[in-house]
Formats: structure tokens, C-alpha cells, sequence
């Protein structure tokens, strides 16, 4: 009887540990689940405060990887809930001025040369520096055109070619397949203003009799006009322009041009809106497009909102050469623009941590650690 009692006891104190057991590590659990809640619920409660930062994306690659970037560090680094909104330039221009978006990463203000002038002027939009280094777009051919390419077996097809005026004496490499006795240059996007700029050029440069015209109806035609040739070794002669994901890809040679004047452009340009008939164009409208700066922008208001957030902005300066490498990788991966900015900000941290303060770094590296 003793002994029976004895083991009920002991049976009790057993089972009774082990419930205090396990109830302890849940009491535990569960407090640190509630300081987390809390924790969350504050920093929710924080960035509620803040407004949103709108960025303007008009659609293309290199800047959707801008705005990664930029609101990976606007979100995670400096607590502002972020947004992107999709539009076109038109309306890009007017809804910064008006304060409806916030920040433009990339103005090719070449094209928009009146109003960027206009509106910097006026105060209206601040000018925050070059997004990279430099922005290039002329015609360009695959290496292998030129130097060959032993590994795949392709000889050189024009040794000699460097500048459009030696394209002439090329006209068979780079042959028209619907009509062989011109060649074919692959022109800008139908609608784009570099699309007339070029057709300008082909008179100027007296290459109206040698070849014709392809124009591609969206970027994605360009790009796979030039990949497909590219992938199997054959000639292509196509204009396009960096910082992009193809010629972070692909080693195309850029050909030369007379260098850019004002002059020539303005006859460029008089030809384009018809002032003057393509037929009486001279070879004085034709020079490379201008190499130029693409700043960044934000609507002038943000300044007082959000100070540290221009003056990160104002720092930030991702590289031609690593934004190719990054607008590459996301088109070989097939990744988001949301994966690509993480791929930068691992593989070029020397960059964008010149751009922050150190307690915005340690926010920005414990965010990377936890993806």
C-alpha cells in the first residue's frame, strides 16, 4: 500500500515537472512574441507617421533597377514607406512638378532639354546629380564583327570597320534580307525621338542608296534583334545605347560619328520636325548623339519632408559599369528588379555605403541578413 502510494507520488511530481517543463519555454515564447509584436507594431507605427515616397517609373529596365535600389534604402534604411507608380513621360513631367510623384531616378534630359531647363530654373524640381557615370547611344555592331571570335569559329566580316563612314564598303555584311542588294540597320523604337534623330543621320552620313531601315515597335523587338544575332554568330548593326543589360552582356563595339556640335544637332533637328526635307540634308547634320549626364530628380517639396532622404539621393551614384552587370544578371536570371537591387547591394556594397550614414548602414545590413 505504502509502495503503491509512494510510486502515485512520484507519478504526480513527474508529470507535474513536466508540465511546469513545458509550460516555461511557451511563457517564454510567448513574451518574446509579444515584445516582437510590439516592436513591429512600433516601427509600423513610426513609418505610418512618415509619408509615402512616391517614385516615377516610366517603364524600362535600368530605371526599375533604380528604384529598387533606391526604395530598398528608403524603405529599410530611413523607415519611409516607399511606392512606385507607372506612367509615361508626359505625365512623369507634370506630376513631379506637381508634387504627385516624388523622385525620378533617370532623366534623359536630351530629349526634354526646354522644360528640364524650365523647371530646374523655376525651382520646381530639384536636380540631385547623375544616377551613373554616362550615357551613351550610337550604332553599334557585335565584336566579332570586327576581330572575329576564335572559340566560336567566326571569322572577322569587317577588319576594317570603325566609323559609319566606312559602313558603305559594308553593306553586304550586314545585307537586308528582303531586299540583298542593301544593307539593314536595326533603328530606335518607332515613336522615339532617336528614331527620327536617325533617320536624319542616314542622309547626312549618305547612306540613304546602302541601306534601309528596321524599326522595331518595342524595346523588346530591339533587343531581340540584336540576342538573336548575337547567340548565333551573325552580323548585326543596330542602334542602341548603355548603361543597359545587353551590353552588359553582349561586347558591342560602338562606331564612331563626327564629334557632337550644337550646330549640327540644331540642323539634325530642323530636318526631324521637317523644316528641312531629308532630301537636302548634308553631312553637316550628321554627329553623335551628345554624351551627356542623367541626373536624378525629385519634386522640390521632398526637401522640406524629408532632408536625409536628399541628401541620400543627392549621393547616390550607382556606376555605368556595375549597372550593366546588374540589368545583365537580372536578364540572364530572369529576376525581379526587387531581386536585382539585392544582387547590387550585395556584390557593390562600396557603393551604395558611401551614399548613407553609419546607423542607416547597420538598418540597411541587418534588412539584406534577414531576406
Amino acid at each position: 500500500m505504502f509502495k503503491n502510494r509512494s510510486l502515485l507520488i512520484i507519478s504526480i511530481i513527474m508529470v507535474l515537472s513536466l508540465i511546469l517543463g513545458a509550460c516555461q519555454p511557451a511563457a517564454e515564447s510567448s513574451a518574446i512574441e509579444e515584445v516582437a509584436n510590439e516592436e513591429s507594431i512600433a516601427a509600423e507605427e513610426v513609418m505610418a507617421e512618415k509619408e509615402v515616397v512616391k517614385f516615377a517609373d516610366t517603364m524600362w529596365q535600368t530605371l526599375w533597377i533604380e528604384n529598387a535600389i533606391a526604395m530598398y534604402i528608403t524603405e529599410n534604411g530611413y523607415g519611409y514607406p516607399v511606392e512606385s507608380v507607372e506612367m509615361t513621360t508626359p505625365v512623369y513631367q507634370q506630376a513631379i512638378v506637381d508634387g504627385d510623384v516624388d523622385v525620378m531616378m533617370e532623366n534623359w534630359i536630351g530629349n526634354m532639354v526646354d522644360w528640364w531647363d524650365a523647371e530646374t530654373t523655376a525651382g520646381t524640381i530639384l536636380d540631385l546629380g547623375n544616377t551613373f557615370d554616362k550615357s551613351t547611344q550610337g550604332w553599334y555592331v557585335p565584336r566579332y564583327v570586327i576581330d572575329g571570335d576564335a572559340e566560336r569559329g567566326i571569322e572577322p566580316l569587317a577588319p576594317d570597320l570603325k566609323s559609319v563612314l566606312d559602313l558603305p564598303q559594308y553593306k553586304d555584311v550586314f545585307a537586308d534580307p528582303e531586299n540583298p542588294d542593301k544593307g539593314l540597320i536595326v533603328n530606335c523604337i518607332i515613336g522615339w525621338d532617336c528614331a527620327e534623330v536617325n533617320r536624319v543621320k542616314l542622309y547626312a552620313y549618305g547612306l540613304q542608296d546602302d541601306y534601309n531601315f528596321m524599326e522595331p515597335g518595342a524595346s523588346a523587338a530591339l533587343d531581340a534583334a540584336i540576342a538573336g544575332a548575337v547567340k548565333k554568330g551573325e552580323p548585326v548593326l543596330s542602334y542602341y545605347w548603355e548603361p543597359t543589360w545587353l551590353l552588359g552582356l553582349y561586347d558591342m563595339v560602338q562606331l564612331e560619328e563626327p564629334e557632337y556640335t550644337d550646330e549640327c544637332w540644331a540642323l539634325n533637328t530642323a530636318a526631324k520636325v521637317g523644316e528641312i526635307e531629308l532630301e537636302a540634308v548634308t553631312a553637316d547634320a550628321g554627329c553623335a548623339y551628345e554624351t551627356v549626364g542623367i541626373p536624378k530628380s525629385v519634386t522640390a517639396s521632398l526637401a522640406d519632408r524629408a532632408p536625409e532622404l536628399v541628401e541620400f539621393l543627392s549621393k547616390m551614384n550607382v556606376g555605368t559599369n556595375e549597372l550593366n552587370k546588374t540589368a545583365a544578371y537580372m536578364e540572364s536570371e530572369g529576376t525581379s528588379a526587387e531581386e536585382a537591387a539585392l544582387y547590387y547591394l550585395n556584390e557593390f556594397p562600396e557603393k551604395w555605403q558611401s551614399w548613407v550614414a553609419e546607423d542607416v548602414k547597420a538598418n540597411i545590413e541587418a534588412a539584406i541578413a534577414a531576406e
